[in-house]
């Protein structure tokens, strides 16, 4: 019925009329509540983030690479509100699995137990990288290696990558590859496992 760079809720119809309410939001914009008659012209209820217009946010875009043994991948990058691409920007790599069907999932910056706070990095300054991964079965590592390093490496084309200053982060079965990654590689600046 309705397309749009937005991730929306389940919607809910009225019981005796034609109203409809759902959520709906995406990276920049926090989720709210809307009501419409005819799921094409809507009407906001909510504010549900008015402080974050008091913060450096940033964008979400979908990148597309091909790796080394030509398959097809993306991912996310996630660039800070005041993107200048005449300066240089640091980057974190965030990896688990595929995330790029969060492309259009907000992500409150609120602490975690291991895993990246992407707005918090990205307000202050850093891109940010979530690669997909397909894996090959028993190769674990050496799937982290073909996508994500290979995902790297395109992104550095980039003027504006510093490809100095470049960091990764995994938690759980990422945190495992972040080890492994390490081994191979001298690229990253940095690592966290977690």
């Amino acid at each position: 019925i309705v397309m749009g760079t937005f991730k929306y809720s389940t919607v809910s119809k009225a019981k005796n009329s034609e109203n409809y309410i759902f959520d709906k939001g995406n990276y920049v914009n926090s989720p709210d509540v809307y009501i419409s008659k005819d799921l094409k012209t809507t009407t906001k209820l909510s504010n549900t983030n008015p402080q974050q217009a008091n913060y450096n946010w940033g964008t979400a875009e979908l990148v597309k690479w091909t790796t080394p043994k030509g398959y097809k991948s993306e991912g996310i990058l996630y660039k800070p509100e005041d993107f200048d691409p005449a300066k240089k920007y640091p980057m974190i790599v965030y990896f688990y699995e595929k995330l790029s069907d969060g492309l259009y999932t907000y992500n409150a910056p609120a602490p975690t137990p291991s895993r990246l706070n992407i707005p918090f990095f990205v307000s202050n300054g850093y891109l940010v990288f979530a690669p997909d991964i397909s894996y090959e079965t028993g190769y674990p590592g050496k799937s982290a290696e073909e996508f994500i390093n290979s995902g790297v490496e395109s992104l550095k084309k980039n003027t504006w990558v510093d490809g100095t200053k470049i960091g990764i982060q995994g938690q759980s079965w990422g945190g495992y590859q972040v080890a492994h990654l390490i081994t191979v590689t001298n690229m990253y600046a940095a690592a966290w496992a977690g």
